[in-house]
């Protein structure tokens, strides 16, 4: 299952899967460099980071961003 995080909340990570459902994790499941925005990969008992999809998530949502704050 892919997510992506959008919160924490004390020791609880709040994310968001593909089917657009929210889950929540503990967050010592998560990689200890997990933060707010990283998509994430979670098959069995392993969860990692998708850095690529996450750097290509934050570089089209930078340009959008861009798009829309343009003088």
């Amino acid at each position: 299952m892919k997510m992506t995080v959008t919160e924490f909340d004390g020791d609880q990570a709040i994310c968001e899967t593909e089917n657009r459902e929210t889950v929540q994790v503990p967050r010592s499941r998560l990689p200890r460099a997990a933060t707010i925005g990283d998509w994430l990969e979670w098959r069995g008992r392993s969860i990692r980071i998708l850095r690529d999809e996450t750097n290509n998530r934050r570089q089209e949502i930078d340009g959008l961003m861009d798009e829309l704050f343009e003088d």
